[in-house]
């Protein structure tokens, strides 16, 4: 299966998708997409991701800048935990307290919960930079079709330094300009072998995230006939991609291999 990485939404893969992609779905939208791959027996319900998802947006609110909203992509996910209010890291160890299973078999549920968790933030990150690139879309919109009824054209604008309302007054302190906000992708790339098929291959045409790999000096070599034409793989434990220097003993998933493809 190619899967897409680290985006998990179609609109956000730049340039042309390959085909057969899909694109994991950690379990908070109410129906799977078409080209969606959502796992089953995900450990945290849709009502329960919600209700983190939920507190960790009013969490984020005692930040001045939104974009800090993305800081537990920069840190460990004990870390993130440790800094988070109390009522998340309840709500995501409550159900491990039902003192079912042996204790090692507990371990594996709350590894995995937290490696949902992680992917349910980066999945409605992706939500928020869409909606706020499509209210910022729509402002500029109605600002150029103002322009035009005015008979207001570019070179009036720089002529005349008029100003640019669609630029300055539709900013939303979100996606701006084609620009796009980083998502976390080292610790999206830590938390998928919680749940993808051993077959599954990621593919990345995401060029920052290939130079940050090329950095690593991680060696791409040519895949199978089932790969999108110009990729080329490597398969490594999942902490090797994510650019730590040793294996790390509290994130027994990093440990597991993934096969990742890019297209540059």
């Amino acid at each position: 299966m190619l899967l897409s990485f680290p985006y998990m939404h179609p609109e956000l893969v730049p340039g042309v998708k390959a085909d057969g992609m899909r694109f994991f779905d950690p379990g908070l939208a109410e129906t799977p997409g078409e080209c969606s791959f959502r796992p089953e027996g995900l450990p945290l319900d849709r009502k329960t991701a919600a209700a983190l998802i939920r507190d960790c947006i009013n969490f984020g609110e005692q930040f001045k800048d939104p974009a800090e909203m993305a800081y537990f992509g920069a840190v460990s996910a004990d870390d993130f935990y440790e800094g988070s209010s109390m009522s998340i890291q309840n709500q995501l160890m409550q159900q491990f307290r039902d003192g079912q299973g042996e204790k090692e078999e507990r371990q594996a549920r709350e590894n995995r919960a937290r490696a949902q968790f992680i992917l349910l933030l980066a999945w409605s990150f992706e939500e928020k930079m869409m909606e706020l690139a499509s209210i910022e879309q729509g402002v500029k919109n109605s600002w150029k079709s103002m322009d035009q009824t005015l008979g207001v054209d570019d070179e009036d604008r720089y002529e005349e330094k008029v100003l640019d309302l669609g630029n300055r007054l539709s900013h939303t302190g979100g996606v701006s300009d084609e620009q796009r906000v980083p998502l976390p992708w080292q610790r999206i790339i830590e938390a998928l072998p919680a749940f993808i098929p051993e077959d599954s291959v990621l593919v990345c045409v995401d060029k920052e995230i290939i130079a940050a790999w090329d950095d690593l000096e991680i060696a791409f070599g040519e895949g199978g006939d089932d790969l999108p034409e110009g990729a080329v793989v490597a398969t490594l434990p999942a902490w090797q991609f994510a650019g730590r220097r040793k294996a790390p003993a509290n994130l027994p998933l990093a440990l597991k291999e993934v096969t990742v493809a890019i297209i540059r």
